[in-house]
């Protein structure tokens, strides 16, 4: 097999990994030249947040600790970034490591759930989940939300509690299954 081919010495036959010159030439080709896809700032952006959040997933994913802790840390970032605390999630983590044995990496990396792009939508389901019990005339508008806060906050804070509650919940189990099957196949 390696002498029909005669290039064995640089591993390749074809152009291709050994053991794959069997194929026809029509497959094995390589194509001329691949045209290098337009770059497009739209394009460039999503590939930026699809990679941001990947990193902050893996950093959780791999962090270390017992599944028990990092779960923890995650559930705490996770709540900490949907409750509406404008910009002291890192702050309120901190105070709590002092109380709590979880993984403050995964915490403020999880708190990221809320940035400039998702607090909108954060800070509306909860006024929608908080009209749920308590029942209002108020109708939350997005551009002077802060304006009306003394007439909505009651809506609003109740709101995002069981929305952070919720969320943080979800974080909880989903990341310690996660990191625990984790660790059972890479002992096994």
């Amino acid at each position: 097999m390696v002498a029909a081919c005669g290039n064995a010495s640089l591993g390749t036959c074809r152009g291709l990994p050994l053991g794959l010159h069997h194929l026809p030439a029509s497959l094995n080709s390589k194509p001329d030249r691949i045209p290098p896809a337009p770059k497009t700032r739209k394009k460039n952006f999503f590939v930026r947040l699809y990679r941001r959040v990947r990193i902050y997933l893996l950093k959780i994913y791999y962090a270390r600790g017992s599944a028990h802790e990092v779960a923890l840390g995650a559930a705490i970032g996770v709540f900490w970034g949907v409750f509406p605390t404008f910009g002291l999630s890192t702050l309120l983590t901190l105070f709590l490591a002092r109380f709590f044995r979880f993984n403050v990496i995964v915490a403020i990396s999880a708190a990221f759930v809320s940035n400039p792009f998702t607090s909108p939508f954060l800070l509306w389901i909860s006024y929608t989940v908080g009209e749920w019990f308590v029942h209002t005339e108020q109708v939350f508008d997005f551009q002077h939300w802060y304006r009306d806060i003394s007439h909505i906050s009651f809506t609003l804070f109740l709101g995002s509690t069981i929305v952070s509650a919720a969320s943080a919940f979800l974080a909880y189990y989903s990341t310690y299954f996660a990191i625990a099957r984790r660790k059972r196949t890479r002992s096994h």
